[in-house]
């Protein structure tokens, strides 16, 4: 028993210093004391624009898991299971919380009330205690890894960002919904958008299924904002109508961009973040950087897309010079109206001044590429919070029944669960909320930003720094392999 614990104790100390790696290349603030973490986070995603220092290790290449029976199970005094979700923000309600009161952060007495009953109704039904635990952000990503590679997994659920969440399934410490015994059938395995309390991700190449969630109105995905008051003056149509008539495509914003820029007042026509317009121009072309595991970034759909991209910065000279040393200001100046497009979201919209802007302001999906489809095109890269069950978890399938019983606090009444008047206000007009949900719910795949280290695109545009220091075809071929030996370790 002594060895054991010595044993232990250098696993843990080994991963320690192995995830310290792993957290420098990872950055997000991780949130706190709130039911819903922010959609927008760090806007570069994880890594720092001039950090390429190779994706993390998540576990020792020659480590082998436990080969031991699931038999993790604990017991309260009274005889209840005692359910463990660790998570890395506050989250309520569970066993601990006394009223709806407990949460700092209330917001809707009525749901909240709806949601503290569905917690003693769910305990009543399994005999089961249900805790939240914070971790924090480093600490979920420290203990996935070494408690479960133990044997003894500290939580009984976690809830994984994909940056970390990918390497632990790919890694073989979580049990699958299928070997659960999930049917077929379950909700949780419906076509997107017609799930009713639960939905999956399927990682590409994995015959099973791993990780779920909570369904609902997405409300992270990403759109172009414009002035359209600034369009209207310079007579040209509202993409919008474009949009609706599917002549909204990459040539018609190339265009717009040159008409609406205006160097002498320091006006573009586009000015956001290169992240998320990357990704969305991605999607809109029907390719990626990093979808499964072969890279895509020297593809001929993607080199479209880094092409476009250089002809915006370095070419017409019509998107904004990036700023590095100042995230923010690559996205707030629309609201003084020096941007004909930017990067938008309700959060955007709140945070940047899009609520108190003097002028109206329109959101439409991004244009369609040349090998894109405006029917199908993804509109929303698979990322964010997704819920595990660790390997070694007695009776896992209790444990999933469990989270899916609270996830459906609504009782099946999509009337609550969709009510999110909150984004709606957020989102300026009732005509953006229409063209948001034309296109909400197009999940695409796209590792480039979940693979450890930062993509440096911008070493390919003009920068307030100077004039880009790699073609997108120089980019590809320098990048091309970083890329593969990030997939190589996360898929193995």
């Amino acid at each position: 028993m002594e060895g054991d614990k010595i044993m232990k104790r250098i696993l843990a100390l080994l991963l320690s210093i192995i995830f310290i790696f792993a957290m420098i290349a990872a950055c997000d603030n991780g949130g706190g004391g709130q039911t819903t973490p922010p959609s927008g986070g760090t806007p570069g995603g994880p890594g720092g624009e001039d950090e390429d220092e190779g994706p993390p290790t998540f576990v020792p290449p020659d480590y082998n898991l436990p080969e031991k029976d699931a038999d993790v199970i604990r017991y309260t005094a009274d005889g209840r299971r005692h359910i463990r979700i660790g998570t890395f923000y506050d989250m309520y309600y569970d066993s601990t919380h006394a009223s709806i009161f407990d949460n700092p952060n209330l917001n809707d007495p009525e749901t909240a009330q709806m949601e503290w009953d569905r917690v003693q109704y769910v305990m009543d039904k399994y005999n089961v205690y249900i805790e939240f635990v914070n971790l924090t952000w480093d600490g979920i990503m420290e203990n996935i890894p070494i408690s479960i590679m133990s044997g003894i997994p500290d939580m009984d659920v976690y809830l994984c960002d994909t940056q970390f969440g990918i390497p632990a399934v790919l890694n073989g410490m979580a049990t699958s919904l299928e070997d659960m015994g999930i049917p077929a059938n379950h909700d949780v395995f419906a076509a997107p958008g017609t799930n009713i309390v639960m939905e999956s991700l399927k990682i590409p190449g994995q015959d099973k299924t791993y990780m779920f969630k909570a369904t609902g109105v997405d409300t992270s995905m990403y759109m172009l904002g414009y002035n359209r008051e600034m369009i209207q003056n310079h007579n040209l149509e509202d993409p919008q109508d474009l949009w609706d008539k599917g002549e909204w495509t990459w040539d018609v914003f190339r265009e717009y961009c040159r008409v609406l820029t205006d160097p002498t007042q320091d006006i573009y026509g586009y000015s956001g973040y290169w992240t998320n317009f990357l990704q969305s121009m991605l999607f809109s072309n029907d390719t990626a950087f990093a979808a499964g595991p072969t890279q895509t970034v020297d593809s001929p759909k993607t080199l479209e897309v880094l092409n476009f991209m250089h002809e915006l910065y370095n070419v017409d000279k019509t998107a904004r010079p990036w700023d590095a040393s100042d995230w923010p200001i690559n996205n707030r100046l629309f609201s003084e109206g020096k941007s004909g497009f930017w990067i938008a979201a309700f959060w955007i919209n709140e945070e940047f001044g899009g609520l108190t802007a003097t002028f109206d302001i329109g959101m439409v999906p991004f244009p369609v590429g040349p090998q894109g489809n405006a029917e199908t095109m993804a509109t929303t890269n698979v990322s964010g919070n997704y819920y595990i069950i660790p390997r070694y978890i007695k009776d896992a399938d209790e444990v999933f029944n469990v989270m899916y019983d609270l996830f459906n606090w609504f009782d099946g009444d999509l009337e609550y669960r969709d009510d999110i008047q909150w984004w709606k206000d957020n989102m300026i007009s009732e005509a953006n909320i229409e063209y948001y949900m034309k296109v909400s719910g197009r999940m695409g795949f796209d590792l480039l930003m979940d693979l450890g280290f930062a993509p440096s695109v911008p070493m390919m545009l003009t920068t307030t720094e100077g004039p880009p220091e790699y073609t997108p075809a120089q980019y590809a071929e320098t990048y091309k392999q970083v890329f593969q030996d990030a997939l190589d370790n996360y898929f193995g």
